[in-house]
């Protein structure tokens, strides 16, 4: 890829082990980091071996329910596991935008050498571009490392609202910003190149995340076929 363009590949596994196998894969692939996705994992077993099994940066991510995640358990025990995580050897945490007293959570986070994301999920639409940079200045008053805004497209249109959200960006504003669904693959492709801090696509087919999300193969032959690789 080049130089700016990241991609982060998630890592949806049911135990430890799984996730292990996984990130060789992904480590393979020569992408840039891996989220491992917490909520799908059925057990929570050997987390500690996972930041020691790859030299992929690792996000830990605990989506709640409310947020389109699996989890379904109490807010206390959630922000626990996130907590262990990073005493485990995960190089970021993903904090979702609602999360109870996420201010003090950031700090303590950062304190510990943590890299921080801060994010936003809608399911169900796209918000118009006023509304998301109300939102991105939400993240941005935690002070996180990385802000994250990811929607829902109607409308190939709202592919535009998400890169020109991007496009106007301070350039020392890390964020990600993209839209979900059959209808957004403009903007997960091209986020990176107007801007983005990286990308998300699955190991393979199957392995899907979230709505639209293209493999780390396909991805790249899109971005290729567009001029976006360097030779």
């Amino acid at each position: 890829m080049t130089k700016n363009y990241r991609v982060c590949v998630c890592i949806k596994a049911r135990d430890g082990k799984e996730a292990v196998r996984l990130l060789e894969e992904a480590e393979a692939l020569s992408v840039d980091l891996a989220e491992v996705r917490l909520d799908h994992m059925t057990k929570l077993d050997g987390l500690g071996e996972l930041p020691c099994s790859t030299r992929l940066p690792l996000i830990a991510t605990l989506r709640p329910k409310r947020q389109g995640g699996m989890f379904e358990g109490e807010e206390v025990e959630r922000i626990d596991i996130l907590r262990k995580s990073a005493v485990l050897g995960f190089e970021y945490v993903d904090l979702e935008l609602d999360t109870p007293g996420i201010d003090g959570l950031v700090e303590e986070l950062k304190g510990l050498g943590i890299k921080v994301i801060v994010s936003h999920h809608d399911f169900k639409r796209t918000p118009d571009i006023e509304e998301l940079r109300w939102l991105l200045s939400r993240e941005l008053s935690y002070q996180p490392d990385v802000c994250k805004l990811v929607t829902y497209a109607r409308s190939l249109r709202d592919n535009l609202t998400c890169l020109t959200l991007l496009s106007g960006l301070r350039s020392d504003i890390r964020a990600v910003c993209f839209a979900m669904g059959e209808l957004g693959l403009v903007s997960r492709v091209l986020s990176p190149l107007y801007g983005g801090f990286f990308t998300y696509a699955s190991l393979r087919r199957g392995l899907e995340t979230a709505p639209g999300q293209l493999t780390v193969e396909d991805l790249r032959t899109i971005v290729k076929l567009i001029g976006g690789l360097e030779s």
